[in-house]
């Protein structure tokens, strides 16, 4: 329309062929504008995109320091982090190569980009020798705890065989007074009198050991040799 109104204000006659010619190129023109408008506005908003997303990444990076010094920090997390930052280099490749109208906004990204990921690194960094140190505690604990189970079990092992051991040895002077009461009862009769005082006395002092041992043995656990003290005593009293 334009070139027609300049045809028409200049008095010149145009021939068909080329006022159509003029036309196309026009329409050409127009839509090569109304494309790199287009293009230009997708490239804007994939700026506007990766602004939004280094946003967040910072945002989650203040995060993450905040939880490392509570002890409450993961790996995965800075692993999450590193990826969303190669997401975005991928797509600052994919907008340099569509043109250069966003050269120094894409060399800029970079700049942040990279500043972003060696304080990721050393987050990270500080992750790992954190968890190496809790790593190494739960192996100190651990050790300790199994050589307080092994001192456990070699104190209990050796109370039981002090127990065993003690009861063997009740056992034993149970026995022994058994053995000087039997030597008791069973002492032989005699006619003469001075030899019944001798005797009289003999078995005196078996009864006498037999309580000693039996009293031995009921300190050191055997309570059966109460009820033989008794007798014994009555034995003596009976002399």
């Amino acid at each position: 329309m334009l070139l027609a109104s300049a045809c028409l204000e200049t008095g010149e006659t145009v021939p068909k062929s080329e006022y159509d010619q003029l036309l196309q190129d026009y329409s050409e023109l127009r839509e090569g504008a109304e494309a790199t408008r287009a293009e230009y506005a997708a490239q804007a908003a994939a700026v506007e995109s990766i602004l939004q997303e280094l946003s967040q990444i910072s945002g989650r990076t203040v995060t993450l320091r905040t939880e490392l010094e509570q002890g409450t920090a993961r790996l995965t997390q800075v692993e999450q982090i590193q990826d969303n930052i190669d997401d975005i280099k991928k797509k600052l490749d994919r907008l340099e190569k569509e043109g250069a109208q966003y050269k120094k906004t894409i060399l800029s990204l970079r700049k942040v980009i990279t500043e972003k990921e060696a304080e990721i690194e050393q987050l990270k960094a500080e992750i790992e020798a954190r968890d190496l140190t809790i790593s190494e505690q739960h192996k100190t604990i651990s050790s300790q705890q199994e050589a307080l189970q092994s001192q456990h079990e070699t104190i209990t092992t050796q109370q039981e065989n002090l127990r065993a051991a003690v009861q063997e040895q009740a056992q034993m002077l149970f026995q022994a007074g058994v053995d000087f009461e039997d030597l008791g009862d069973n002492a032989p009769e005699v006619s003469w009198r001075k030899n019944k005082e001798k005797m009289k006395d003999l078995t005196r002092d078996m009864y006498e050991k037999a309580i000693l041992y039996y009293r031995m043995a009921q300190e050191t656990g055997y309570p059966e040799a109460a009820y033989r003290i008794t007798q014994v005593e009555e034995k003596i009293a009976n002399l």
